[in-house]
């Protein structure tokens, strides 16, 4: 399976915070060619390939949720009104297609007060959230018998190529990331490696980091390394808050990223040829990183990122080269630690 023909599937299934199990089956059928593949009782998948044992216990991490919306109420006139669930901006909302997951699909469309109804002081506001209805065409009658309050909802957005390698679609954030580790446990394929690997798709880091709490305490790694998105390179943003597409992956530097792991991954890219850029993170990163760095006694901790244009908007738009460039370092990465155990000097995981 190619890059985009998996990043097409995951978009294909829904998978808002603690709703993943779709997608879970997916990534299962996936990294069961190459990898033992469990599932934790948090709704985390965890694939691991072993080692020879003789190398450390390596930990690459990428959140399989998207940001979605919630059923809260049935309104009498039969429309739907919503909470977000994540990281939704109201202004991406307006006259979207949205897929109510009920007892079955129910397919309704978020409108807009006409421009000729709506007042000169109307048109200055930005319409609110709590305003806002999801209007699916049955009666109140109707739609009880196939949606109730706490079903799912998320926006109708196929994934669609654009020009020069992009694709774009709604869930990119972080389909991307999985896809990166997908690519690098094919890498690895036939290759004996010591370091013991899990890539674990974790669970609700949109609404908290929850899974890459609990994977990370279950594995006890000895790295850990998330793999996430960071802000592309579009109109209104600068060089020092966002990244070019094309020009592979951001390996983030700050206080949440181990100062040896950071150096080992970028002498791995220069070492591989594979272009990279840094990140400066002076505080959180915003990934699973930032749990990962302080489950039990802390845990070695990385981030690398993939660009991402318009981000947790419903056209997430990022080049295909990237995510495998992101993959191939990180399978650069394992095979870098070979021999590493004879140069106790430089497994700063030991100490």
């Amino acid at each position: 399976m190619d890059t985009k023909e998996l990043l097409t599937r995951m978009n294909d299934v829904p998978h808002v915070s603690g709703y993943e199990d779709e997608l879970a089956q997916v990534l299962t059928d996936v990294f069961s060619q190459y990898t033992e593949v469990s599932k934790d009782k948090f709704g985390n998948l965890i694939a691991r390939k072993k080692g020879t044992g003789k190398g450390p216990k390596v930990m690459f991490m990428a959140h399989m949720d998207e940001i979605g919306m919630m059923v809260s109420v049935l309104c009498d006139e039969g429309f739907v009104k919503f909470s977000r669930m994540g990281g939704i901006d109201a202004r991406n909302m307006l006259a979207q297609e949205v897929i109510i997951h009920g007892r079955e699909k129910v397919y309704g469309v978020i409108g807009i007060k006409p421009p000729h109804l709506t007042s000169p002081k109307e048109q200055q506001k930005p319409v609110e959230l709590h305003d806002m209805v999801i209007d699916t065409g049955y009666s109140k009658a109707e739609l009880e018998k196939l949606v109730k309050p706490g079903d799912i909802i998320t926006f109708k957005q196929e994934l669609v190529s654009l020009k020069n390698d992009k694709v774009a679609c709604k869930a990119l954030d972080n389909i991307a990331g999985i896809a990166a580790l997908y690519c690098a446990v094919k890498n690895l394929e036939h290759y004996n490696h010591d370091a013991d690997i899990y890539f674990v798709a974790s669970a609700q880091e949109e609404v908290g980091c929850r899974g890459g709490k609990t994977a990370t305490y279950a594995i006890k790694p000895d790295i850990g390394i998330a793999v996430d998105v960071v802000f592309g390179r579009t109109a209104g943003l600068g060089e020092h808050e966002s990244y070019e597409l094309g020009k592979g992956p951001v390996i983030t530097i700050g206080p949440t990223v181990t100062r040896a792991l950071f150096e080992d991954l970028k002498n791995t890219a220069v070492k591989n040829n594979t272009p990279y850029q840094v990140e400066v993170a002076p505080s959180g990163t915003g990934t699973d990183a930032d749990a990962i760095l302080i489950t039990q006694g802390g845990v070695c901790t990385g981030v690398v990122n993939i660009p991402l244009k318009y981000m947790h908007s419903t056209v997430e738009t990022l080049m295909i080269k990237d995510v495998e460039m992101t993959g191939k370092l990180l399978s650069d990465y394992i095979i870098s630690l070979q021999d590493r155990e004879k140069e106790d000097e430089k497994c700063f995981w030991k100490n």
